[in-house]
C-alpha cells in the first residue's frame, strides 16, 4: 500500500492517482486557491435569476437527506429567491432520532414542498442483500436511486434544474475537474453540483446547518458510534454506515480514514493524531449498525461475517485474535 504523505489515504481507494507521494484529493484541495469561487457564485446567481419567472410552481429540485449539506444548500437557494422541490429517497433501515428530526425540519424551516420517495421495500432488501453478497457493496442499488430518482421527478414535473451537493469524485480524488455541470445533464434538465460554486467544508456546513435547526447525534443524546470520529455525517439511519465500513475489508480503510484525511487537509488535526485514530478505530464495525443491517435483511451476524471473510483482501489485511480484520502495516506496528 502506498500511503499519501499528506493525508494518509492509501492508494487502494478505487480510482486513486498518486503523484510524488500525494493523492489526487489533496492535489485538488490545494488547487482550490486557483478557483475563483466569487465568480462562480455570480454564475449561480445568474442561473437562479434566469429560472425565477413566477410562472411555475418550482424553480429546481433539491435532493435532500435533511443532513448538514442539504440544509445549507436549501438555505442558500431560498436566499437567492428560489423555490426548490425537496426530494428524499429513503432506505429501509432504522431511522435515528436526529435523522427523523432533520428530514422533518428541512421542509418545515423553509416552508417547502417535500416528496419522500420510498422504493419498494422488498426490492430494496433483495437488491441490498444481493450486492452485499456479490460485491460487499450493499447500498449500490439504493445509492443509484438516490441520484436518479430526483432527476426522474424533475423531468416528470418539467423542472429544468437539479442541485446535488459535492462532486465526490473531485473532493475525494478520482477526478481532477470540478465541473459546474454534472455529466448527466441534457437539454431538458441541467444538473449542478452546488459545491462547485462554494468550497466544500463539512464542519463549516455543520455549523451553518445548526443555525437552521439541524441536529447531530449528540444533540439528540443517542448512539455513540464506534469506528467513527465524528457525530454529524451519515446519521440519518443506523445501518447506512455499513456501506462505509465494507470498504475496509476490501481496501483497508473506511470512515475514519475518510474523515481524518479531510481534517488533515484542512489543518484540523496533526498527522500523528490521524495515524493514531486510524490505527485504533478504522477497522471497527459499529455493532448497532451491524445488528440493524442484519435485522433489516433477515440474516444472521454469523452469515454477515462469512460474507465479509469471503471478500476480505488478504494481501493487506490480517485477522487479530478477536476475529477482526486489521491492516497488516498498522497491526504489526501496534
Amino acid at each position: 500500500m502506498e500511503i499519501c504523505m499528506n493525508c494518509g489515504m492509501p492508494d487502494t481507494r478505487p480510482g486513486s492517482d498518486f503523484k510524488n507521494g500525494i493523492c489526487l484529493a489533496c492535489r485538488n484541495y490545494e488547487n482550490r486557491k486557483n478557483i475563483d469561487f466569487a465568480e462562480r457564485q455570480k454564475k449561480l446567481k445568474e442561473i437562479c435569476e434566469k429560472r425565477i419567472s413566477g410562472k411555475s410552481e418550482y424553480d429546481c429540485v433539491c435532493p435532500v437527506s435533511g443532513g448538514k449539506d442539504s440544509t445549507v444548500i436549501v438555505s442558500e437557494l431560498v436566499n437567492l429567491g428560489m423555490r426548490p422541490l425537496l426530494v428524499t429517497v429513503t432506505d429501509e433501515f432504522t431511522k435515528t432520532k436526529a435523522g427523523q428530526h432533520n428530514v422533518k425540519n428541512i421542509a418545515e424551516r423553509f416552508n417547502l414542498d417535500h416528496i419522500i420517495f420510498r422504493h419498494a421495500p422488498r426490492t430494496f432488501k433483495e437488491q441490498t442483500l444481493k450486492d452485499f453478497e456479490n460485491e460487499l457493496h450493499p447500498l449500490k442499488w439504493i445509492e443509484e436511486k438516490i441520484y436518479s430518482t430526483p432527476i426522474r421527478i424533475a423531468k416528470l414535473y418539467k423542472i429544468p434544474l437539479v442541485f446535488f451537493g459535492e462532486n465526490s469524485s473531485h473532493e475525494y480524488g478520482t477526478s481532477c475537474t470540478l465541473d459546474l455541470l454534472h455529466p448527466l445533464s441534457d437539454d431538458e434538465t441541467k444538473i449542478y453540483y452546488f459545491f462547485a460554486f462554494y468550497p466544500y467544508n463539512e464542519r463549516d456546513n455543520m455549523e451553518k446547518a445548526k443555525k437552521f435547526g439541524f441536529k447531530d447525534l449528540d444533540d439528540c443524546n443517542e448512539w455513540f458510534r464506534q469506528g467513527n470520529v465524528e457525530n454529524f455525517t451519515q446519521i440519518d439511519s443506523i445501518a447506512y454506515i455499513i456501506q462505509l465500513w465494507t470498504k475496509f475489508p476490501k481496501f483497508g480503510f473506511q470512515r475514519v480514514s475518510d474523515i481524518t484525511s479531510r481534517m488533515l487537509r484542512k489543518g484540523q488535526i496533526t498527522k500523528e493524531q490521524a495515524v493514531l485514530l486510524v490505527k485504533e478505530k478504522d477497522y471497527i464495525c459499529d455493532p448497532a449498525a451491524k445488528r440493524d443491517f442484519c435485522n433489516t435483511l433477515y440474516i444472521t451476524e454469523k452469515y454477515f461475517d462469512e460474507i465479509v471473510d469471503k471478500h476480505a483482501n488478504k494481501n493487506i489485511l490480517v485477522k487479530d485474535v478477536n476475529g477482526n480484520w486489521r491492516r497488516k502495516d498498522l497491526y504489526k506496528s501496534s
